[in-house]
């Protein structure tokens, strides 16, 4: 399921430039300590491939690399790094990208904003929200 309207074409990769409350989100969400600290890692890149509806995020870190792949409107099934399973549904508004994320129990919800010049992570935890923003690097 697509939105409607123009969408930026956000194929590329981004940087990590600020976190806030990533970590009490992620211990929100069910993530034990050793994992938050590795997920939380500050020096962190992200490559976006996007063919139609069908995305592929590519996340590095130094520790190691996450890929998630989805398509707009089609459940699918993503594993953590702490080896949790996710299931998920993804759905496009304007120039966001809404996840719905269930956890290991808990429920989740990620907003990808996206602009010009990269892109706000938005998280919505069980107790608590966390924001990420990316600058576009390519």
């Amino acid at each position: 399921m697509s939105g409607s309207g123009a969408f930026l074409d956000v194929t590329g990769t981004y940087e990590l430039t600020s976190s806030e409350g990533y970590e009490k989100y992620l211990e929100s969400i069910g993530v034990d300590e050793a994992n938050q600290t590795a997920m939380a890692s500050a020096q962190q890149t992200v490559k976006i491939a996007q063919e139609g509806d069908h995305y592929t995020l590519t996340t590095t870190t130094p520790a190691k690399t996450h890929i998630d792949r989805f398509t707009l409107g089609q459940e699918y099934v993503a594993t953590y790094d702490d080896g949790r399973q996710d299931n998920g549904i993804c759905r496009r508004d304007g120039d966001r990208v809404i996840q719905q994320l269930n956890v290991g129990g808990f429920k989740t919800t990620v907003f990808y904003l996206f602009s010009d010049q990269g892109f706000d992570l938005m998280l919505k935890g069980v107790s608590t929200d966390a924001k990420r923003t990316y600058r576009r690097l390519a």
